[in-house]
């Protein structure tokens, strides 16, 4: 069977948090108000923003900065190219209007890659670096030997101007490499070094920095050079040690962490070792914290002083949910920043640990499997008796020990535990609430895909042995069975990834699930049915083909294996997916290709007959679609070359 494939994480576009938001630095609702007033049409607001008055200007800004929360009119004005009027205001004589610019710039790229793309395309990347050049340094500069925050930093334009466009490049580099280009060619790491360093000027900045410098350094050496400098490292080492107890350092730590685990291969094998140690011991500390704990301590101070949300209206787009924080007590402001902070600091966490069990190479040995032309079935060897059903375990000694040291699959598995219904529900009441109850359910996606990660990387016995895997599946099935049912595509995929590890962990370790019910079975099927995802159907039929394989020599099992079977064989018969379609063939492989019960079933099922009339088709799709099929083109190749073999070898035993 295809193996359960790890998932690597590129640092996510998210809209920022913990952080002020762009409207709350350059506007107010009564501002919004008055700039909304005149003419909205975009041809009239790109020639307001050419005004020879500083607050026509800066008020066109502002208006733009809350339409772009609005798709369409977003791209009507992108079709008008505002970003090349509104970008050069970077450079306007006032501070105000540059303020309000970068705010309506970075509002902009928060709409993802089509977006930033254009945005690039119309030149916005010259004078973000021109200000930065001019600005940004100055700024630091002038800052970098006095340890205190004054008030009027508090409020400086240049500064809150300077964030807004780290946050700006943030986005533009998680979705173009030409951003990531024209900063390696400007030399902007060295000032994103700076901003870390600025801590004490400002968090907020630093923290912008630490999540922007982790996402150019991934796969990018001339970055990396210069965060591996000497004087570089230093101001690294410093962020990772930040003495702060808040949230947001512990953040500031876990960006950090990331930065320095994609600077790893640069490093000799002596720091190498000592780097990871420094990672692994970061992440698990802030894997420790109890989040669910953070946010329920947010709760009463939010069903004091929150905004109630209006079921009459639909949801509100986030930059406009981010300004209804300047109406809340600085308590509460300061105590949602700090949830959000642990929330998004446990999310980098599980992710750089992902990553460490999901070696860059991982899945190259599938491209060697599709060359074999050999039919020859005689020997009675089907692909799961001589193959793995999933990859060779392939961590390190350093990372296999750090992370067994550091019990981080207890702790990654403790993350994965569904948030009280009674505390989502509260939360969804406010709308302050709302950005919590998303870091709460993401938390929850990516621990799931980490234990993913983790099962098909780490061998049973590290993992605590086979009492400990079927607790695993024990704990896993409670959430497939929850009512109501688990529901998001996200949420699901990860959950079903996390599902199909431990099944094919189990399959190959020969273990069988206790108390594996035909209800199971058909909840984890309709997590396929009507999805439109391909990795939700994959996982599905991964899922049942490892419950196969391991049914098909158990006597009494007829039932179930024939539900599995069913299934599968309309999976493959009726999916529009060529690669569902490979997997689904595998899985039947598995099932079917050896044992009493399975030779019962098959037969039962007439399987030989109906995989006869999927072999022209699957021939015909795989010539139209081969181009398109990219990565998975060897999985389609291997099943096509191995379905020919299956119904040879089975015709043969009954022969």
């Amino acid at each position: 069977m295809g193996k359960s494939k790890k998932k690597r994480f590129r640092q996510p576009k998210q809209q920022p948090t913990g952080l002020p938001s762009v409207k709350e630095v350059i506007s107010n609702e009564e501002d919004d108000i008055e700039c909304s007033g005149g003419n909205n049409q975009s041809i009239g607001l790109l020639e307001k923003l050419q005004s020879v008055s500083v607050d026509e200007r800066e008020c066109t800004c502002t208006t733009i900065a809350n339409v772009v929360g609005d798709r369409k009119s977003l791209d009507t004005l992108l079709m008008q190219n505002v970003v090349r009027s509104l970008a050069p205001l970077l450079l306007d004589d006032s501070p105000s209007v540059r303020e309000a610019s970068a705010g309506a710039l970075r509002n902009m790229s928060i709409h993802g890659q089509t977006v930033c793309e254009k945005m690039i395309q119309d030149d916005v990347m010259t004078p973000v670096v021109t200000f930065l050049q001019k600005y940004a340094t100055d700024l630091l500069s002038s800052n970098r030997h006095d340890g205190t925050k004054k008030e009027k930093d508090l409020h400086n334009p240049h500064l809150n101007t300077v964030l807004q466009i780290v946050h700006l490049l943030l986005n533009l580099c998680e979705t173009n490499n030409t951003a990531v280009n024209i900063i390696n060619k400007h030399s902007v790491v060295n000032l994103l070094l700076d901003c870390i360093k600025s801590q004490q000027l400002s968090l907020d900045l630093a923290l912008a920095s630490a999540q922007c410098l982790q996402t150019v350094t991934e796969d990018n050496k001339e970055a990396v050079q210069i965060c591996s400098l000497p004087e570089s490292t230093s101001i690294l080492e410093e962020a990772l040690l930040s003495p702060g107890d808040s949230m947001q350092h512990a953040l500031l730590q876990v960006h950090t962490a990331g930065t320095f685990y994609n600077m790893k291969d640069s490093l000799s094998a002596a720091t190498q070792n000592q780097t990871l140690q420094a990672v692994v011991k970061v992440v698990a500390g802030t894997l420790t914290i109890d989040s669910l704990e953070v946010v329920r301590a947010v709760l009463p101070q939010l069903q004091n002083q929150g905004n109630m949300e209006d079921d009459d209206k639909t949801e509100m787009k986030e930059p406009t949910g981010e300004m209804r924080l300047k109406q809340l007590s600085s308590n509460l402001e300061e105590s949602i920043k700090e949830a959000m902070a642990i929330l998004t600091a446990q999310q980098v966490a599980l992710e750089i640990i992902s990553n460490m069990c999901c070696p860059e190479d991982d899945g190259l040995e599938e491209l060697d499997s599709s060359s074999s032309s050999s039919d020859d079935f005689a020997d009675n060897q089907m692909l799961h008796d001589e193959s793995p059903l999933m990859s060779p375990l392939c961590l390190s000694a350093e990372v296999h020990g750090l992370l067994i040291h550091h019990q981080m699959p207890k702790k990654v598995l403790e993350k994965t535990n569904y948030p009280d219904k009674s505390l989502l529900q509260d939360l969804l009441r406010h709308k302050e609430g709302k950005p919590l109850f998303r870091g709460l359910l993401r938390v929850q996606s990516r621990a799931l895909i980490c234990l993913q990660n983790i099962i098909s990387a780490i061998d049973v016995e590290s993992l605590g042995g086979t009492d400990a895997l079927t607790m695993v599946f024990g704990i896993l099935m409670a959430i497939v069975m929850r009512e109501p049912a688990p529901k998001g595509e996200e949420l699901i995929e990860s959950l079903t990834s996390a599902v199909r590890a431990v099944f094919q962990k189990m399959a190959l370790e020969k273990i069988s699930p206790k108390d594996l019910s035909e209800t199971q079975l058909v909840r984890l099927s309709s997590f396929a049915q009507g999805s439109n995802s391909d990795g939700i159907k994959v996982n599905t039929v991964g899922i049942l083909g490892s419950v196969g394989n391991l049914l098909a020599t158990q006597q009494g099992s007829e039932q179930v294996l024939q539900a599995v079977g069913e299934r599968l064989v309309e999976v493959a018969t009726r999916d529009p997916s060529l690669w569902v379609v490979a997997e689904a063939l595998d899985a039947i492989f598995d099932t079917f290709g050896d044992g009493q019960m399975a030779d019962v079933v098959a037969d039962r099922l007439e399987l030989v007959a109906k995989l006869k009339v999927i072999a022209p088709k699957l021939k015909a799709k795989l010539k139209q679609s081969k181009v398109s099929l990219s990565e998975h083109l060897p999985i389609v190749l291997n099943a096509r070359t191995n379905l020919l073999r299956f119904i040879k070898y089975k015709e043969a035993q009954v022969s």
